[in-house]
């Protein structure tokens, strides 16, 4: 197993494809918020307990895209099965 990360055998699929902008996040984020009260709580939740994550508005942003809709569902999800006789 080890030997497929070193021949870089999963490199497309352990690289994220899809991505935001901050610029053009932002907003969305709020929509993404708006529609979605139990992803909101689990926001403030996170906020109270983690101080340095409160004053991080990019972690803030990419804790709400990786949350949502938007994000690559198969991003890290490794093709590797285990046959069992």
């Amino acid at each position: 197993m080890i030997v497929f990360f070193a021949w870089n055998f999963f490199d497309g699929i352990l690289q994220q494809k899809e991505g935001y902008s901050d610029y053009r996040w932002d907003d969305l984020a709020a929509e993404v918020l708006k529609n979605n009260p139990a992803l909101k709580i689990k926001l403030e939740a996170k906020k109270k307990l983690d101080e340095k994550f409160a004053g991080d508005a990019s972690a803030q942003l990419d804790f709400i895209y990786k949350n949502s809709m938007y994000y690559e569902p198969v991003h890290n999800r490794y093709p590797v099965y285990r046959l069992v006789k």
